[in-house]
């Protein structure tokens, strides 16, 4: 068979497939959309297979570290006894490790004569995050006016736990030096400047 009588027989068999591939296309069962469609003509996503992440879990990381948060400067006026933590991680059970679960920044500062503890967390939430801590704070605190912002203390055993709320924030302050909100007001107050 002459060369040119093959590449003419290679493509109609080419041909031909490709036609039975649009004819089989275009006939048989039509595919099944995975959403529905409106009125309008609009489709709606059908639900997706995999779940989606539970609010309230993580929120935004913040952009600072725990020496912007409270300043050398401000935990020296506080009490100079007061030193960085680094290593430091949240006890279960406490705010700060509420905190830290909500995507945010906790720090710690110890006192080298006493050994006693300044715990500051800080969390930038979504509105109904913010608004649930908020109200879970409410109900177990008083609030407290000494705070430049919305805040409330509370006594935990011989812990004084401070929680101050400022634009899209959770402030939440705890140490054995808390006796009453007046006592964690510097604290707050920095942190409160820091966060703007």
């Amino acid at each position: 068979m002459p060369a040119s009588a093959s590449r003419v027989l290679l493509a109609l068999a080419l041909a031909g497939v490709v036609a039975a591939g649009v004819t089989a296309c275009g006939t048989g069962a039509e595919p099944t959309p995975t959403g529905s469609a409106s009125a309008t003509g609009t489709a709606t996503p059908a639900p997706s297979d995999s779940p989606s992440e539970a609010p309230g879990t993580v929120g935004i990381a913040l952009e600072i570290d725990c020496e912007q948060l409270i300043t050398p400067q401000a935990m020296y006026d506080y009490n100079p006894n007061f030193s960085l933590n680094d290593g430091f991680e949240p006890a279960d059970g406490t705010r700060a490790a509420e905190i830290a679960r909500l995507n945010g920044l906790t720090c710690a500062w110890v006192n080298q004569t006493s050994g006693a503890a300044i715990e500051v967390a800080v969390a930038q939430l979504p509105e109904a995050d913010l608004a649930a801590s908020r109200g879970a704070v409410a109900a177990e605190s008083e609030p407290a006016t000494v705070f430049p912002v919305e805040g409330f203390f509370g006594m935990n055993g011989a812990l004084g736990q401070a929680d101050a709320f400022t634009g899209a924030y959770w402030i939440s302050a705890t140490s054995s030096d808390f006796y009453e909100a007046g006592d964690a007001q510097p604290i707050v107050a920095a942190a409160v400047g820091a966060l703007g």
